[in-house]
């Protein structure tokens, strides 16, 4: 009897938690403004993933880190007991982006007289939830702004981070350390995509400031270079890690990834990321010569650069029996009026779909006038409107009966989903569902495009029915 007091006194502390967040009428999500908010405490880690992400070119002029501010408020904390973050974020953003620089070859400078640029972060976003029940999984999200400004003190460019990470809360819905797990993966996650970002938008461009690195004086860098590999973390997936190369092919690739749309349009999560590495897999597994192999993301990616590339670039260069790849993630849209699928370029407007979107049916004409009949477009997008990688006109509604565009012979469609299901993320794994599913297939299965579907269509959607309660069904169709 004695024993069987103690074990339950042991248990009110994780007990009362979780009865005290039951309210009238039903148990729910409470905020962190919640009364009885637990505060947490301490900084975090960044734990680099291996390798970096991205290298930068050599001589790029040396940047400073600025003040790193808080606007996310303290945090949003949605689970069955409120949460208080005790976090300055200055100091784990300062010294996580200056190691992360020196790790992508971007120099950084404590002096103002040796900077040609300075490098400000904005903490927008801490957002952790997580549900009742023992050892169950904590969502964590971290959002930080950057901003380049050149030696004039004038804003050149911006960009944004976005990291997610996983934790275990404790017994009693009492979230103890799996907050702070969540967050310090979402913290890392964040980082560790800095050198993508700059790859992709190549801001120091901007500046008009680029010397050859012999030519910059030498200063302490504020943090050195990483080079002993970390642990992965959330965020770091197994198809990070490009294959090694595996022979030579005759082919072309224009691959396009747009995550931020200059009309402000909803953020593609990683599509930008998942073009980068596409890139890499186009060399290392298809075999494909680096110079024949188009990287365009972001803004590098408006509707005169999708005219140029496949009205112009690739009938000048392939030559028959030349394989070719066309790869997109972002934002598809339907015509609301008449159901033509478009693919929305970095200045797309969905309100004006017919004067700056790129007709998915174009695409497919241009392709079917190349001298090969070895083409393979893979599209992580959708075009139901009905969100994911979709988008419709302000005011439509997602009952838009989308038209299946005919690709001609010889011309390979391979889509994350059909015409009337959306395209989800990985968050998990940092990428497209989709998309991470196909990587690992050419990574187990080599160049074989009907392997590597084979082998995605099941697992994709085996997690989007698990993880996001939504159908998503891969589509291989060939064209006639």
């Amino acid at each position: 009897m004695r024993t069987l007091t103690y074990i339950l006194l042991a248990l009110i502390p994780l007990l009362l938690p979780a009865c005290a967040a039951q309210q009238p009428g039903g148990g729910g999500l409470m905020s962190s403004s919640m009364t009885g908010a637990r505060p947490g405490s301490g900084n975090f880690t960044y734990l680099p993933p291996p390798p970096p992400r991205a290298r930068l070119p050599a001589g790029l002029p040396r940047v400073m880190l600025g003040k790193v501010s808080d606007e996310s408020g303290g945090g949003e904390f949605r689970g069955p007991t409120g949460y208080a973050l005790g976090v300055r974020w200055s100091e784990p953003v300062t010294e996580a982006l200056a190691t992360e620089l020196g790790r992508v070859n971007w120099p950084v400078t404590r002096s103002k007289d040796l900077a040609g640029a300075t490098l400000k972060a904005s903490v927008t976003k801490v957002y952790a939830q997580w549900g009742p029940g023992f050892m169950v999984r904590v969502n964590g999200e971290i959002r930080i702004a950057l901003t380049l400004r050149d030696a004039n003190n004038v804003d050149v460019w911006e960009g944004e981070l976005v990291g997610h990470g996983i934790g275990t809360a404790g017994g009693g819905g009492v979230p103890g350390n799996g907050i702070k797990q969540a967050l310090s993966g979402a913290f890392s996650d964040a980082i560790g995509k800095l050198g993508e970002v700059l790859e992709a938008d190549r801001p120091w461009e901007q500046l008009g400031k680029a010397r050859p690195a012999a030519a910059i004086a030498q200063a302490p860098v504020a943090r050195p270079v990483v080079e002993e590999p970390a642990p992965p973390v959330a965020g770091w997936s197994d198809v990070d890690q490009v294959p090694s190369p595996r022979g030579k092919r005759k082919g072309h690739a224009v691959i396009i990834g747009i995550e931020r749309y200059r009309t402000k349009l909803p953020i593609a999560d990683f599509a930008a990321g998942d073009a980068s590495l596409m890139g890499k897999y186009a060399t290392a597994v298809l075999g494909y010569p680096e110079e024949n192999v188009v990287v365009l993301n972001n803004d590098a990616a408006a509707k005169s650069d999708f005219d140029k590339y496949f009205d112009k670039w690739l009938p000048n260069r392939v030559e028959k029996d030349d394989e070719v790849l066309v790869y997109f993630s972002g934002h598809g849209s339907p015509n609301a009026t008449t159901g033509d699928a478009f693919l929305v370029p970095y200045d797309g407007d969905p309100t004006y779909l017919e004067e700056t979107g790129y007709p998915l049916a174009k695409l497919y004409a241009a392709l079917g006038k190349l001298p090969t009949k070895k083409v393979t477009v893979v599209l992580d997008s959708c075009f139901s409107g009905a969100g994911g990688r979709s988008v419709l006109a302000k005011g439509a509604r997602p009952l838009v009966a989308v038209k299946t565009a005919e690709a001609g012979a010889g011309i390979t469609v391979i889509a994350a989903s059909s015409a009337d299901q959306i395209s989800n993320s990985y968050q998990e794994k940092g990428h497209g569902l989709f998309t991470y599913f196909f990587l690992k297939g050419l990574k187990e299965k080599g160049a074989d495009m009907k392997a590597a579907f084979e082998y995605l269509k099941p697992e994709v959607a085996k997690v989007a029915r698990r993880q996001y309660n939504t159908e998503q069904e891969p589509q291989w169709r060939e064209g006639r």
